[in-house]
This record gives structure tokens, sequence and C-alpha cells, in this order.
């Protein structure tokens, strides 16, 4: 089959809790949900974004796909972690054609792994009169967007697509798909510095934008999974016990006083870390964030918002991208209430059609 833009793509979003699929029809201008569905997987299923046992993966893939009557086989699925370098770097003017065949020995110097191990894709931004720090600016200069993915976390989730009958077309960052989802959700482009923080159970990825355009991201190798833990050893209960505690389940003789004092304290290195992004984005780019929408599992967590907000001294609002596109009435209710913070990644992913010459 030749595939085109028109060619039925199914979105996978393999998270460290569950699997999500998500597919859409129409266009930008008005998505519509075609299949939304969630299948949970067992507890360290996946640790810090690595498979660890992927025959629960393949299986709940299998299973969700199934059940929601997918009939196309062709993917598209997302990665993220420490094994994905994302930087905003400036090189000689040149065209996109000269840079492709000069991406190697540009993006060497960045990259902290064997440039033989990765995949390396880029975005131009702009020209700009200002070279990296260090550099003569005796030449002009443009501004790229440099992404690079360990080769070897991209073959694992292609395998894992195969192994389950799909097969993968797109593979796409977290980051980037959570980004698409907000710009369904609400125009950026003219809301100034504007901060997506995706809450996962292993990462939380941020993305800072300005005037709609990437100005800085960073994957965290921490997210709600932290918080859960510490319910765990706090209450000496089990996983599944102390993520419906997270979530406000709370049974009688548990102390509701000290449940919000451990959630409380689990977020602390997370909002460490996003300080740290706003700083540098706020040094940087002479601007400032105004804005953070919330997304993930984590934004599940009764009050991660007003936390967020209070601690980070900016308007926090959870993103729920299912808002902004049409959902028919054979979709529950519920479900689409519930699935509608932790769908960004899988919506995002959605939005892309194949594209041949990329």
């Amino acid at each position: 089959m030749f595939l085109s833009a028109k060619t039925p793509l199914v979105a996978i979003d393999i998270g460290s809790n569950s699997v999500k699929v998500a597919q859409l029809g129409g266009s930008r201008n008005r998505y519509e949900l075609l299949s939304l569905g969630v299948m949970p997987l067992e507890y360290e299923a996946i640790v810090d974004g690595v498979i660890r046992n992927e025959e629960v993966v393949v299986d709940a893939i299998s299973r969700i796909v199934k059940a929601e009557k997918i009939q196309t086989r062709y993917a598209v699925a997302s990665v993220a972690g420490e094994a994905v370098i994302i930087k905003k770097i400036t090189v000689p003017l040149m065209t996109e054609k000269e840079l492709e065949e000069n991406i190697n020995q540009e993006a060497e110097q960045y990259i902290p792994f064997d440039i033989d191990d990765v995949s390396l894709d880029f975005q131009i931004l702009g020209q700009t009169g200002l070279g990296n720090l260090g550099e003569e600016e005796d030449e002009p200069k443009m501004e790229i967007l440099l992404v690079a993915v360990q080769r070897d976390i991209i073959d694992n989730r292609t395998d894992i697509l195969n192994e389950a009958g799909l097969k993968p077309v797109i593979v796409d960052l977290d980051v980037f798909a959570a980004s698409n989802a907000l710009g369904i959700y609400r125009d950026v482009t003219a809301m100034g510095g504007v901060a997506l923080i995706d809450l996962g159970a292993s990462f939380t990825h941020i993305n800072i934008m300005s005037a709609g355009q990437i100005a800085f991201t960073r994957d965290i190798p921490m997210g709600g999974l932290q918080c859960t833990q510490k319910l765990m050893s706090e209450f000496n209960m089990e996983y599944q016990e102390a993520e419906n505690l997270k979530l406000g389940q709370i049974p009688s003789g548990v102390d509701k006083k000290t449940v919000v004092e451990v959630i409380v304290n689990s977020f602390d290195g997370i909002v460490e870390e996003v300080e740290k992004a706003f700083e540098f984005f706020s040094t940087t780019s002479n601007a400032q964030v105004d804005q953070v929408f919330l997304s993930g599992g984590g934004s599940m967590i009764q009050g991660a918002d007003g936390l967020l907000s209070r601690k980070l001294n900016v308007p926090v609002e959870i993103l729920n991208p299912l808002e902004a596109i049409k959902v028919s009435r054979k979709f529950d209710k519920d479900l689409i209430e519930h699935m509608g913070p932790l769908s960004s990644v899988a919506v995002g992913l959605a939005t892309r059609k194949f594209d041949y010459a990329k």
C-alpha cells in the first residue's frame, strides 16, 4: 500500500502506567474523535521510560487495539526520556539540503552520545545574527531546533509495535505530541510565554514556547510515580491502593492531612526543576512564562494545578484537548471526562499525517 497523508494512522502512547490509543478524523480546523481508549499496565512493566516487560506491553497494545476495533495497522508512536536530546542551536546560514548533508558534523559537539548511535532531525527556526557562546559573529547564522534520539530506544518502540501486529511509520517525541494537543486546545501564538508541563509517571516533560515557537524543552526524570511510591511507603500499602489514594480516594482510617503532606512534598523536586527551566528561559529570552498548561496523569492529582500555581506564581490550567474536538455520543461521557488530561500525547500523535517526503 502506498502511504500518503490520507492513510489512516492510529496513535499509540506507551506510558509507564498505561497504553493509550487515539484516532482523529477531519482537519485541524475541526478534528473529530474516532477512537480513544486506555489499557492499564502492570506495575514496573516500564521503568524510567524503558520497557522491562515486553510481553505485558505487547499484550496491552494488542488488547486495546482489538477492544477499540482499530482497522488500520499503521501506527504513530513517541519516545521520551534521557535518551532524547532537544537543543536550540545556531549554525552557519545554508540551504535545508546543505544542512541535511552537514547535520552530523554540526550536531556532534552537542550530543553526549556516539553520533552513529543516534537518529537526528532538525527544524529551521529562522535567521539570526547571534552565534553560539564563544563563536565568531562575522558570518550570517540561522537558528535550528536539533533533535537526537538514541536508535536503541526507537528500535525498542518499533519492535514492540511490530510484535503487537502494527506497522510503525512515524516515531515522534512525547513533548512535541503534547504541544500539538495544546495547539488544538488554545492558540498560543498570541499568548507570550507559555509552558506546557506534561506530568507523566516517570518523566515530566517541559516545553516553553514564545509566540507559539519552541524556546526551551526538557525531560525531568521524575513524575507522578514518585508520589505513589511515597504514599506506598508512608501507609504501607500496595501500588494500586496508593494510586487511588493519590487521586483522592481516601479510605477510613487514613489521615487526610498526612496524605496531603506526602503529595505536596513529592512535588518539591519537580517544582525545583521547573523553576530552573523558567529561570533559564527568562535569562536567555528576556521574557517570562505567563501561563502554564498542565497535562498527563499527574494533572489528575487533586489540587495539582493549584499547588503548582502557588509554587510557581503563574496561572495554571489543566489541558483537556478533547474539549476542542468533536466527540460523538457513542463515547462514554465519564470516559471522555476522565481521559481528557491523560490524552494529550495520544491526541497530539493522532494529529500527525504520513508525509512521504519526510
